[in-house]
């Protein structure tokens, strides 16, 4: 038997937003676009998230575990959980830099011919995207994902921003920030 809650009245508005929370939808749009990459990838033996690290390798050649990461834009230690994957599964080596401090990720043969293989894939998934969305529509995405990593690490806004910004914004009776239109 459930207990007898009070009705918060921040919790009843939030009924009535057109979104309830923004993290959710970007978990379920990540849901489903990795779900059709992983589909166009098919058999490779690397995955989207792989795959993005590993073009990096290809670009950088060898390069630090701190710039790769500020590159990927992601936290060191999430890094280099997935370059130690890469590197039990051959596609990367990890080396020693100038001091002991310093670790250096270089693409093996085995990551080059992952990359050889499913970048065509990997293009063909971009182009139903693209004809899916229209270019239009992408370009509107790509834009306001990335001012949301922007937003996230905290990179200043510009004025445009802040005006966009304090247009979606509402407070609910009791003083509460509240997202939705």
């Amino acid at each position: 038997m459930r207990a007898k809650r009070q009705q918060l009245p921040y919790l009843e508005e939030v009924r009535t937003l057109r979104h309830v929370c923004f993290a959710e939808q970007l978990r379920s749009a990540n849901r489903a676009i990795t779900k059709l990459y992983t589909q166009h990838l098919g058999d490779s033996d690397i995955g989207i998230a792989q795959l993005s690290l590993l073009i990096r390798l290809y670009y950088f050649g060898e390069v630090g575990i701190s710039k790769l990461a500020q590159q990927l834009e992601t936290d060191r230690t999430t890094l280099a959980r997935n370059v130690q994957l890469l590197e039990k599964s051959g596609h990367v080596v990890i080396g020693g830099g100038e001091d002991r401090r310093a670790r250096l990720v270089a693409l093996t043969d085995k990551g080059y011919e992952s990359l050889k293989r499913t970048i065509p894939r990997w293009l063909e998934a971009q182009k139903e995207l693209d004809a899916r969305l229209g270019r239009e529509r992408w370009d509107e995405l790509f834009a306001g994902l990335r001012l949301l990593a922007k937003l996230a690490a905290g990179s200043p806004q510009t004025e445009h921003d802040n005006q966009a910004g304090k247009k979606v914004r509402r407070k609910s009776s009791d003083g509460i920030e509240l997202g939705g239109q």
